[in-house]
């Protein structure tokens, strides 16, 4: 079942970049959760919420993709170690940088995404919860 999670994770984030508005909706349970990392923003629920807050942060650049380097099973989780490139609308700047968030699925959808700042808290937080 692990093995099934990781890839469904996987999917998810390949539909996501091909239609970054609906890809991977197919993947969400109705009342996903979804945990920011920043304190900033608050948890969200449902598809539409979890969209939202993405957009919410994708429409401050001009370019802003993610895309999990690596997805690894954790604790019966899906750690997803996740690279963002990010143009400013403001000028040339482009930043690159890593964070990664922890999978929970149930019945083979997402249930709970929650953001982290680094792969390695992630994985500490997913084994927490073993």
């Amino acid at each position: 079942m692990s093995q099934e999670n990781v890839e469904i994770v996987r999917a998810f984030f390949e539909e996501a970049l091909l239609d970054p508005e609906n890809g991977g909706n197919k993947y969400l349970a109705e009342d996903v959760e979804y945990v920011p990392f920043s304190r900033m923003a608050a948890p969200s629920r449902g598809p539409a919420g979890f969209l939202d807050q993405i957009a919410d942060i994708a429409d401050q650049f001009e370019i802003y993709e993610v895309q999990a380097e690596r997805l690894e099973e954790v604790g019966g989780r899906v750690v997803a170690d996740l690279r963002r490139r990010a143009k400013s609308k403001r000028g040339p700047v482009e930043v690159t940088d890593r964070f990664a968030e922890i999978f929970t699925l149930h019945d083979g959808r997402i249930v709970r995404i929650q953001a982290l700042p680094t792969v390695e808290e992630a994985r500490k937080v997913a084994r927490l919860r073993e």
